[in-house]
C-alpha cells in the first residue's frame, strides 16, 4: 500500500514537471512564431532569390542555388574568413569554457569577498546587454586599442612579447597559438559571466557528504575533483559548452558576421547573397552544435542513471 502511494506521488510529481517544462516550450514557440518564423522564411527565400528594391517594393528573381554556389566557388573572401572564424571560435570556445570551470571552483570556495568577485565576473553580461554593447564595442573599445590597431585592453596584449617568442622558437606554430590565446585574456574574461555563474550553481548541487567520504577514504583534492566534481558537473559543462559556440558565433567581432552584414547594408546592397551567406552559416552552427553535443552527451553522468 505504502509502495502504491509513493509511486503516485512520484508520477504527480513527474506530471508536474512535465506540465511546467511544456509551458515553458509554450511561451517559446509563441514568440518564435510571433517574432522569428516570418523573418526566418523571408531570409531563406532571399538566399534562393535575386532581390530587386525599387521605390516602395522589393521584388524576388529566384535563381535557386545561384548564391550558395557562388559563396564557395566566385567568392575569394569568404572560404578564407570562414576558416579563420572557425579556428578563432575553436580556441575562444575551449578557453571560456576551461577557464570558466577554473573560476567557478575558485570562487565555489568560502573566504572574504567571495560575493564581491562573483559579482565583478558577471557584470560584463549586464554591462553588454541591450543598447550598451553597442557603445562598448564601438567607443570604449576604440578609445583602449593599442598601438597595433588590435582591439581590447593593450596592457593584457603580447604584440612584442609574441614576436620575441616567434623569433626565438623560429615561427614555431605552438608558440602562435599561445600568445595569441594570451592576447585574447581580456575577451575570454570579459565572456566567461554566465558560464561562471552556471558552473557555480553546478558545483554547489553537490552533495557536501560525497567529498566528506572521499576524504574519509583518504581521497586529495585533486582526486575529488576528477572523481566527483567534474562527473557531477558534467551536463552543465555541456550547457556551458552549447552557449559559448553560440555566443562565439554570434559575437559582434566575428569578421565573417560583418562581412555578411556587408553584403546587405554595405555598398552591393546583395541581400539574396548575402542571406545565403547568412544560412551556410547557420547550417554550420548547427553541425558543430551537434557534434558537440553528440559527442559529449556520451560522456555526461546523471544521478537518475
Amino acid at each position: 500500500m505504502e509502495t502504491t502511494r509513493r509511486r503516485r506521488r512520484k508520477s504527480g510529481l513527474q506530471r508536474r514537471k512535465a506540465r511546467a517544462g511544456r509551458l515553458f516550450s509554450y511561451f517559446w514557440l509563441l514568440g518564435f512564431l510571433l517574432f522569428v518564423a516570418n523573418p526566418l522564411f523571408q531570409s531563406l527565400m532571399y538566399s534562393f532569390s535575386k532581390v530587386e528594391i525599387s521605390r516602395g517594393s522589393v521584388r524576388l528573381n529566384i535563381i535557386g542555388l545561384e548564391n550558395f554556389v557562388k559563396a564557395f566557388t566566385a567568392d575569394a573572401e569568404f572560404i578564407p574568413m570562414l576558416i579563420d572564424s572557425l579556428t578563432v571560435i575553436v580556441v575562444d570556445v575551449l578557453l571560456v569554457t576551461f577557464f570558466s570551470l577554473f573560476v567557478a571552483v575558485m570562487l565555489n570556495k568560502k573566504f572574504k569577498g567571495r560575493a564581491l568577485l562573483r559579482a565583478i565576473f558577471f557584470l560584463p553580461v549586464i554591462i553588454t546587454s541591450g543598447a550598451l554593447v553597442y557603445v562598448m564595442q564601438s567607443d570604449v573599445s576604440a578609445q583602449f586599442a593599442g598601438a597595433s590597431g588590435q582591439q581590447g585592453m593593450p596592457m593584457l596584449q603580447t604584440v612584442d612579447f609574441k614576436s620575441m617568442l616567434l623569433t626565438l622558437t623560429n615561427n614555431n606554430p605552438a608558440v602562435s597559438v599561445l600568445t595569441d590565446a594570451i592576447d585574447r585574456v581580456y575577451q575570454i574574461i570579459w565572456k566567461s559571466g554566465v558560464q561562471i555563474l552556471l558552473f557555480i550553481a553546478g558545483l554547489q548541487a553537490i552533495s557536501p557528504a560525497l567529498y566528506e567520504s572521499a576524504e574519509v577514504e583518504g581521497s586529495t583534492g585533486w582526486e575529488s575533483f576528477w572523481k566527483i566534481t567534474l562527473p557531477m558537473i558534467s551536463p552543465i559543462i555541456v550547457i556551458n559548452l552549447v552557449y559559448t559556440i553560440i555566443d562565439s558565433f554570434t559575437d559582434y567581432n566575428n569578421e565573417l558576421l560583418r562581412y555578411i552584414q556587408e553584403m546587405a547594408f554595405g555598398t552591393t546592397l546583395d541581400y539574396g547573397y548575402s542571406a545565403a551567406l547568412a544560412w551556410i552559416f547557420f547550417a554550420i552552427i548547427c553541425v558543430i552544435l551537434a557534434l558537440s553535443v553528440g559527442i559529449l552527451s556520451r560522456k555526461v553522468f546523471y544521478m537518475n542513471d
